[in-house]
């Protein structure tokens, strides 16, 4: 239970920041305090400075996108591949019907989700094959999400 409340935080932590699921990470940390200077790195700045950050390294900058969070781009080196339609029928041989709207299902928040969810080991060590590629390079690219991309890579080193 303690390592899905663990996949449950930083599946919060790499999406789109609100008011919501910042208090919903406060709350995470109050029962998993090992992560709580995660927490109070990425809040140390505004709610819209914040946002900004992570548009700049997850959605949007120029020339080139920084951080794509996508497995599809890490295996295929693009977005929307075969890994996306490989994730979306792995959640559905789950009995999970995939409704985020906002994000494509191989999308690092939601298959940390789904990892929230299920525990699936075979699923853990599939996202050990392509994770280490997304983290290093949050940690080149933002001194925000580093701290984060770092306790991250330890979850899946098995040293959380």
């Amino acid at each position: 239970m303690k390592r899905q409340k663990i996949f449950k935080l930083f599946s919060l932590i790499f999406s789109f920041p609100t008011e919501e699921t910042i208090n919903e990470m406060r709350k995470l940390v109050e029962e998993i305090p090992e992560y709580s200077h995660v927490v109070e790195e990425l809040t140390k700045m505004s709610l819209k400075d914040l946002q900004t950050e992570y548009t700049r390294l997850f959605v949007s900058s120029y020339p080139t996108l920084k951080c794509h969070p996508y497995e599809s781009f890490y295996r295929e080196g693009l977005v929307y591949g075969e890994s996306t339609v490989e994730v979306r029928e792995i959640y559905e041989s789950r009995g999970l019907k995939y409704t985020y709207l906002s994000e494509p299902p191989d999308h690092v928040s939601v298959e940390l989700e789904f990892l929230a969810l299920t525990d699936d080991q075979e699923f853990f060590n599939r996202m050990k094959e392509w994770i280490f590629k997304f983290t290093e390079r949050v940690k080149k690219h933002s001194k925000v999400y580093d701290l984060a991309a770092e306790e991250l890579e330890k979850i899946f080193e098995g040293k959380e």
